[in-house]
């Protein structure tokens, strides 16, 4: 079954017997999730087997594809099921896909977040944690708009995190960043995912010893960064005052800016900034980012509603 440039895949039809529906059974193919139209229906209101997918490959974006996937999935709305698969053939990942304004919203779990991470190869640095991802189609085109949450997790050997660690003079944190990596307990993103790079609109990162927010673009394709943020130190105490503040950030902190590439970063911390409390440092910062265009037209502001309550208000 061949489907315009976005689906071909060889196809099972399972007689139920008479007046039945039939059962469909994918062994393989692809399925291009970026063109896909599987347009809008109604319930038909007949109890139909569920359709059984193996795909060789479901692209989700350019870069992202979701391979050796199995799943069993529901068809009367649009294609809306669980699943389990390899990211770009690397680490394993499950999840659920639905059908949200005539194309497909993925929500992703995982047990190995960084193996995750250099699958998409978004980042090398990062080791262990428990990964949630939500992708909610915007627009029409291609792109994503994506909430992650990862808990537990260590970075370790990270140029730019050692770059702004020692910048702002952090005894020991170096150390701990080459020996067993610093450990944050919960980082957490929002972003606009289109087909060559990643737009932050806000993140963070916060563990007992250092609390990091950060917003700006990072190129999928050529690895470059243009970021912003703030570095708090000591987080666990720096932290307590943190309701004044962006989340990540402590009542004192330093903000910094990151550019040029993943494999050779340039970062530049503003050590004025440190005598300026909580809210106030937003002087430093450079004018909030937007988001790039949905549909190939102007960019526009980062969206407001939240990604989890946009996937489940489908």
């Amino acid at each position: 079954l061949q489907v315009g440039n976005w689906l071909d895949v060889p196809v099972d039809l399972i007689g139920q017997g008479a007046g039945r529906p039939v059962q469909v059974v994918v062994k393989g193919g692809r399925l291009d999730l970026r063109r896909a139209e599987l347009g809008k229906s109604k319930p038909s209101g007949v109890a139909s087997p569920p359709m059984l997918l193996s795909l060789d490959r479901l692209q989700v974006t350019d870069k992202i594809a979701l391979t050796g996937m199995q799943g069993e999935f529901n068809v009367a709305r649009g294609l809306d099921g669980r699943f389990t698969a390899a990211l770009n053939g690397g680490a394993p990942v499950s999840g659920r896909v639905v059908p949200k304004d005539g194309r497909s919203a993925v929500q992703l779990t995982a047990t190995d977040a960084g193996g995750v991470l250099r699958s998409a190869n978004i980042a090398q640095q990062v080791h262990g944690g428990a990964l949630s991802l939500t992708l909610v189609p915007a627009g029409s085109g291609g792109a994503f708009d994506g909430h992650a949450e990862i808990k537990d997790v260590r970075i370790k050997d990270a140029p730019t995190i050692a770059a702004l660690v020692n910048a702002v003079s952090v005894v020991g944190l170096i150390n701990e960043l080459n020996g067993d990596g610093i450990y944050f307990d919960t980082v957490e993103a929002d972003f606009r995912l289109s087909s060559n790079r990643v737009n932050l609109t806000q993140a963070s990162a916060t563990g007992a010893s250092l609390g990091i927010s950060m917003d700006g673009v990072f190129a999928t394709d050529t690895g470059q960064m243009a970021l912003q943020g703030v570095i708090s130190p000591v987080y666990m105490l720096n932290g307590i005052a943190s309701f004044l503040t962006r989340k990540g950030e402590g009542l004192l902190g330093f903000n910094y800016s990151i550019g040029g590439t993943v494999q050779n970063p340039s970062v530049s911390v503003n050590p004025l900034s440190g005598f300026v409390p909580g809210a106030m440092r937003d002087i430093f910062r450079s004018a909030p980012r937007t988001t790039p265009a949905q549909d190939g037209g102007a960019a526009t502001p980062a969206p407001q509603k939240p990604v989890a309550q946009r996937f489940e208000g489908r």
